[in-house]
């Protein structure tokens, strides 16, 4: 019995290059994210467009953002091509090999609208610049979808291992942090007072970054295997998968959570450039203020990853998040309440909260999903089914990008900082344009989080207990479909009209 649960055991580890090799192509998304985190700050702030585009732009987005996941989610689900050079079925990775090229070149698109519509406020030149604004997002997101929805698939299957999978997802935080400090940061040094100047190198760092996006995605595909055990035997039409998975509590809780957490961090990097010039610059004396500034939110982000990774460990994923959740509630409303003392040192440790629980979704985020993907096929369905669940998980978090990315600029035209001539003023007065800007960066995901803490804590049904007893069912179960293929893949050769489907 010990030999056999070794062997288990041995058949869902994962040899580093692969962890590696997958961890690294996290960098791409997390980079296009990152810059596109920053895309109200170019359109509203930099290029005019007002803010009745934005909405208009964002619902339309949000509707085929809904529609778009489950339809390729499901494609690719039901995926099986035979790669003759790796003698193996696979269903996500030409995905991500193929959509790649495609991807980089439709996001670096959304940054380069014709120079001729800045600051134009007439009918004509909106309605161009709306244009442009709306149709390369939706190729940007359509082609996210794709190699993102494939990427995050894989790591499910790559092992059932908790450990494994926390091994893999740290190495992804390791790499998503420099992916969102170059991908964030960096051209927020360039958007937060945007110039000629300043737009031009942000545009060459656009170009740089589409470029090196490229390389991640094709290590990816030459180093990590697919289990191609996994790919069902038949495709599972989308209706009927929808249904299963409504089947699923954990799922249904996780939707709300993908939700807030991606509300959370996109208004959050949309709001950031214009909380640094409209509520936290006004309160520095000196640029120096502003480095030290971020000091201690940084150490909180480290301290915060480990406090989190024990808890996963010790006790539950369940316990980790909600942590997290409760922190981040507490750390933004402490932001938006500080702010009014006019004291940065004390924002700064509203900040430093927020920290100290923001690495947490980054780690956790796709083992907690990978949970929800293991009951379906344990109680469920009974197949593995990582693509489908990656293109229907973001049913309320893809809308809620939209209403990120529009919370913001509706906000401050409310309050009256809007763009007149070729810059945006407070036509109300310093106070409104930071109570606006205040308002969207703390008050709102507060208590957007804060809602999401409470039905976490009180409904995720997937408690420490029911995941281990559901590890060790799963582990016999993989083996036995691990045993089966093999045996199958040696007694038969691929037909030619089973390579491709």
């Amino acid at each position: 019995m010990a030999t056999d649960t070794k062997k288990m055991s041995e058949s869902e580890f994962v040899p580093y290059k692969e962890k590696l090799a997958y961890a690294f192509a996290t960098m791409p998304g997390t980079f296009y994210g990152s810059v596109m985190g920053l895309i109200q700050s170019f359109y509203y702030a930099w290029m005019g467009l007002q803010n009745i585009w934005i909405v208009i732009g964002q619902i339309v987005y949000a509707v085929w953002n809904v529609v778009n996941d489950p339809l390729f989610g499901n494609k690719i689900n039901n995926t099986k091509f035979y790669n003759k050079r790796r003698g193996e079925y696979q269903r996500y990775i030409p995905y991500i090999k193929y959509g790649a090229p495609l991807f980089s070149l439709v996001f670096a698109l959304v940054f380069f609208p014709p120079d001729m519509l800045r600051a134009d406020p007439t009918l004509t030149a909106q309605v161009w610049l709306f244009v442009w604004y709306l149709v390369t997002q939706i190729a940007y997101d359509t082609l996210f979808t794709i190699v993102l929805c494939a990427h995050v698939a894989l790591l499910p299957q790559m092992s059932l291992n908790q450990q494994e999978r926390e091994k893999i997802q740290i190495l992804c935080t390791l790499f998503t942090l420099p992916g969102v400090m170059i991908g964030f940061f960096l051209p927020l040094v360039f958007l937060a007072d945007p110039t000629i100047e300043s737009i031009t190198v942000f545009q060459f760092l656009v170009i740089g970054i589409a470029i090196f996006g490229l390389v991640p995605y094709i290590l990816l595909s030459y180093f990590v295997r697919e289990h191609s055990e996994h790919i069902p035997e038949k495709p599972t039409p989308l209706i009927k998968g929808l249904k299963l998975a409504f089947k699923n509590k954990s799922y249904i809780i996780y939707l709300i959570y993908d939700g807030v957490s991606v509300y959370i961090l996109n208004v959050s990097m949309a709001t950031l450039p214009f909380f640094l010039t409209w509520v936290l610059s006004p309160m520095m004396g000196s640029s120096l203020d502003m480095l030290i500034f971020w000091i201690p939110p940084i150490i909180c982000l480290i301290i915060g990853a480990i406090i989190q990774l024990r808890i996963a460990d010790k006790h539950s994923i369940k316990k980790a998040l909600s942590f997290n959740q409760g922190v981040l509630a507490l750390g933004y409303l402490l932001t938006f309440a500080l702010a009014f003392t006019g004291l940065w040192y004390l924002v700064c440790a509203g900040f430093s909260i927020v920290f100290l629980a923001f690495s947490g979704d980054f780690i956790l985020h796709n083992p907690m999903r990978a949970d929800t993907i293991d009951y379906d096929f344990w109680k469920i369905s009974g197949e593995r089914r990582e693509g489908l669940y990656a293109g229907i998980g973001p049913l309320i978090s893809k809308p809620m990008i939209s209403v990120a990315l529009a919370t913001p600029t509706s906000l401050m035209t409310l309050f009256g900082l809007i763009y007149v001539g070729d810059r945006l003023k407070p036509t109300m007065g310093e106070f409104n344009a930071f109570l606006g800007v205040n308002i969207a960066m703390g008050l709102i995901p507060g208590l957007v989080m804060l809602l999401g803490f409470i039905i976490w804590v009180i409904y995720y049904p997937l408690t420490g207990e029911i995941v281990k007893e559901m590890k060790s069912a799963l582990l016999k179960i993989h083996e036995e479909r691990r045993t089966k293929y093999l045996k199958e893949l040696g007694e038969s050769k691929p037909n030619e009209s089973d390579k491709k489907k």
